[in-house]
C-alpha cells in the first residue's frame, strides 16, 4: 500500500456528520504549517447560509485552530448572539442566499426562497432556474411557517429580523459539533450563552 504525503498539519478538528445509511461524510477544519486553515463540508462553503452563520463558524475555527482559545471561541459566538438580540448586526449580514434548481412553478414543496422567488415574479423581476434568491426571515405570528416569514431585504428594517430565528437555526447550528468535539453537548453550549459567567466550563 502506498500512501500519498499531502501535508503536515499542527492543528486540527474532525466532525462525525452521518450522511443516510453509508456512513459519515467528510467534515473538518485543518491548520497547515505555513498557519492557513483548510476547511471541508463545514456550513462557510454553503450558500444556504447567512453571512453571519458563516463568518462566526469561521472566526470560531480561527481561535480554536490558530489560538487554542476555546473559551475566547465561547465568548465570540455570545458576543455575536447578544449583537443578534440587540439587533445591532447590520441585515446584510442575516441575508439568506439560496439558489432556484428549478421553475418555481416545478416545486412541490414551497421554501423560503421559493416563496420570495414567486413574490419577486408578482413584481415583474424576472427570476428561474439558476437565480440566487436573498432573503431574510423576519418575525412572524405563532405557528406562521417560515416561508411567510421571508422577506427581501429592501422590504424590511433592521429591527424586522427574527432574532431567536437566527441564533437557533443559523448560528447555534454552525458551531454546535465543534464544541462537541471539545466536550461540549448542544446543552451545555445552549446554557453557556445564556451565563455571564463560562468559568465552569473551562476549569
Amino acid at each position: 500500500m502506498e500512501i500519498e504525503y499531502e501535508g503536515f498539519y499542527p492543528r486540527g478538528i474532525f466532525v462525525s456528520a452521518k450522511e443516510g445509511a453509508y456512513g459519515a461524510k467528510k467534515k473538518y477544519a485543518l491548520l497547515s504549517e505555513d498557519n492557513h486553515i483548510i476547511i471541508k463540508g463545514f456550513e462557510t462553503i454553503r450558500r444556504n447560509w447567512s453571512f453571519i452563520a458563516k463568518e462566526t463558524q469561521r472566526e470560531v475555527l480561527n481561535i480554536i485552530l490558530k489560538e487554542g482559545n476555546p473559551k475566547k471561541a465561547f465568548n465570540y459566538v455570545k458576543g455575536i448572539i447578544d449583537g443578534i438580540k440587540k439587533k445591532e448586526i447590520p441585515i446584510e449580514k442575516v441575508v439568506i442566499h439560496t439558489q432556484l434548481q428549478k421553475a418555481v412553478s416545478e416545486y412541490d414543496s414551497i421554501g423560503p426562497h421559493v416563496a420570495v422567488a414567486q413574490r419577486m415574479m408578482d413584481k415583474g423581476i424576472p427570476v428561474g432556474p439558476g437565480s440566487l434568491i436573498r432573503y431574510v426571515i423576519t418575525k412572524g405570528k405563532d405557528k406562521e411557517k417560515i416561508r411567510d416569514r421571508a422577506k427581501l431585504p429592501e422590504e424590511i428594517s433592521q429591527s424586522d429580523y427574527d432574532s431567536d430565528y437566527y441564533i437557533n437555526n443559523q448560528i447555534i447550528p454552525s458551531v454546535e459539533k465543534i464544541f462537541e468535539v471539545l466536550g461540549f453537548e448542544k446543552d451545555d453550549l445552549i446554557d453557556s450563552l445564556n451565563q455571564s459567567n463560562l468559568n465552569k466550563y473551562f476549569e
